[in-house]
Parts: C-alpha cells; structure tokens; sequence
C-alpha cells in the first residue's frame, strides 16, 4: 500500500529522467506519443524520488471539481445508502462531487459501469466489495501502479493496488456484545454470517466460542445478506439449536429478518432470545423491539476517506495516514 505522498515535483523528475515537464505527464497517464524507453525512465525517476501526480492541481488545470468514484455492492442494502450518504456530506465540504457505481449482481454490466466511469473520476472509493469486484476493473486501472488512479478501500478486502484502506475493527466490538449477552444471562449464543463477508467476524465468534466449548460448543450458520437471509438462517439455528438464547448477526439487514422469524416461531425476543445485529442502521430502530446492534460510525468513516483522499490527491495541507480503522460501538437498543 502506498504512503503519504512525497515531496517531490514533477520538475525534480523531469530533471532526473533528463526530460520535459510535459513528456513526464505524457508519460505517466500512458499517451502513446511517448516511447516505452522514455516513460520505463520517467516512472524509474518517479519512484527513486517517491513522486506522486498532484491530481488536485491537475484538476484545477482542467477547471473542473474533484469527482470521487464510489463504488459498491447493493445501494438498496441501507448500509451503503447510509454510507454513500456520509461520503456525499464529507465531500461536498470540499466542494468535491461524487459520482455513484451500483455494481449490482449482473457482474457483466457491472463491467460496463465500471469502464464508463473511471475516465470520469479523479479517484475510486470501493466499500463492501468482494475481491471479485476488484477484478471487474478495467485493467489499466490495476496496471498502473502508483501513477495510476488512486483506490481507496473501504471495508473490503485488501489489494496490492490500493493506495488507502479504512478497515472496520472487530475484536472489540464483538467482545461487548459477547460479553453483555453474558451479562444478561445468555450463554448458548449463535452467530448468522453471511455468505460474501469477510471471515473475521465469523472467526472472532468461533475463537471466543472455543474458550466455552464445555458449556455450549457455538453454532454459525451463512445465510445471504438479506432479510430474507436472516429468517431463513433464524429458523435453521432454531432447529439445529432449539436451547440457543442468543443470536449475534452479521448485518442489521439480516438480523431484521431474525426478528421476524422469532416472532414467527413464537420466541419472544429478548426474553427467549436476545438479537445483535451490526451496522448501527436508523432502520433497526423501525422493528419492534428496537435492534440492539454494534454501530459503524459512518460520518467518521466518510470524513476519513475524504481525508485520505485529499492526503493522495494533494488537496490537503496536513497529509493524512492512508491506512486507517474505524471500531464497532456497542448501542443498547431493546432486542438484547
């Protein structure tokens, strides 16, 4: 992953490479007036002098504001609406505008987006996206390297072409809503994964598990990140585990489908079984109870990717670390 833009200029590398300001730029955004030997020389001079483009400057050259790129999975999911909200409110403090990327699940037109946008934005936010997602890039984007577009990550998988990541905490977050869910009395506790996630989440749960393998040997199941998911996954952790007293989610989308399917079932929540969800989604405040879930703040995490992006784009007189984690916070609501 890259760091913190150097101090270097393009007249420092044009000196070194023993060419012109505008052969480097025609150099490093590829222009096939410039021979493989000249631009292999400029990228060699880059480099040595940790030279990164200032694509705010060049921004301003074209007359034009800076346009972010967000890409992500599923815009009906309210996590990424809520996300996508945050980011449009952090970036319009900058002036900077943001063009939207629902990928979707038909990955051949996802493609298409994609290669219609990248022309169009001065740096790509990815958030949620499954490495198969990355692939879906165009490849000059991923071929690159430094000069390339800039990629910020958010919540996703890791990539050796990203430029920044803010990655979501889990450990702590998790050991609150585990240990509460002691604290009230709940000791045979599921966990409902998604199918696509990241492993961490499931596998925090597991290793805490096995520290009470005597007592309850711990149950997970994968269901898809719907509400639907959730219910279905509900009803299997019910009938693997008619004892279990608590269910700890995945996502607030699926555990909205937990609480219907526990109502359904008769199980009254939380007195026969106490729900977690994660996300702090405004919609698990809709359901009856209201879902206790572990929060994301999601001001915080837009307002850091702004942030890492001006650091990359030049835009920002205090250059921000390009690798960042944002932590889950346990909110109390009345399902557990």
């Amino acid at each position: 992953m890259a760091n913190v833009r150097g101090a270097s200029t393009i007249l420092d590398v044009a000196a070194r490479a023993g060419v012109s300001r505008q052969t480097v730029t025609r150099a490093l955004n590829d222009m096939s007036d410039v021979s493989a030997a000249t631009r292999a020389r400029v990228i060699a001079a880059a480099r040595e002098l940790n030279y990164r483009p200032n694509r705010h400057a060049q921004t301003m050259v074209r007359g034009r504001t800076t346009t972010i790129g967000l890409i992500l999975e599923d815009l009906a999911n309210p996590y990424f609406a809520e996300l996508a909200s945050a980011l449009s409110r952090a970036a319009a403090e900058r002036d900077w505008s943001v063009l939207l990327c629902d990928v979707g699940p038909d990955r051949e037109k996802a493609r298409a987006q994609l290669e219609s946008i990248v022309s169009r934005v001065d740096a790509l936010a990815l958030t949620g996206c499954r490495t198969d997602t990355l692939a879906l890039l165009p490849p000059a984007v991923l071929a690159q390297g430094e000069f390339g577009l800039p990629l910020l990550m958010l919540d996703g998988p890791d990539h050796p072409r990203l430029s920044a990541r803010v990655v979501i905490e889990v450990a702590a977050g998790m050991t609150a809503a585990l240990e509460h869910l002691a604290a009230i009395g709940r000791h045979r506790i599921a966990f409902i994964d998604s199918t696509v996630g990241p492993d961490d989440r499931r596998d925090f749960y597991r290793a805490s598990m096995e520290q009470h393998a005597s007592t309850w040997p711990g149950l997970d199941i994968s269901a898809d990140e719907t509400v639907e998911g959730g219910g279905e996954a509900a009803r299997a952790v019910m009938s693997a585990a008619p004892d279990c007293d608590g269910i700890l989610v995945y996502n607030d989308v699926m555990a909205i489908g937990v609480l219907k399917a526990l109502h359904a079932s008769g199980r009254n929540v939380p007195q026969d079984v106490a729900v977690i969800g994660i996300d702090g989604l405004q919609a698990g405040r809709f359901t009856t109870p209201e879902l206790t879930t572990l929060a994301i703040d999601k001001t915080a995490l837009a307002s850091t990717a702004v942030s890492m992006l001006a650091t990359i784009l030049g835009d920002t007189g205090d250059p921000h670390p390009l690798d960042a984690a944002i932590e889950l916070q346990l909110e109390l609501r009345g399902s557990a």
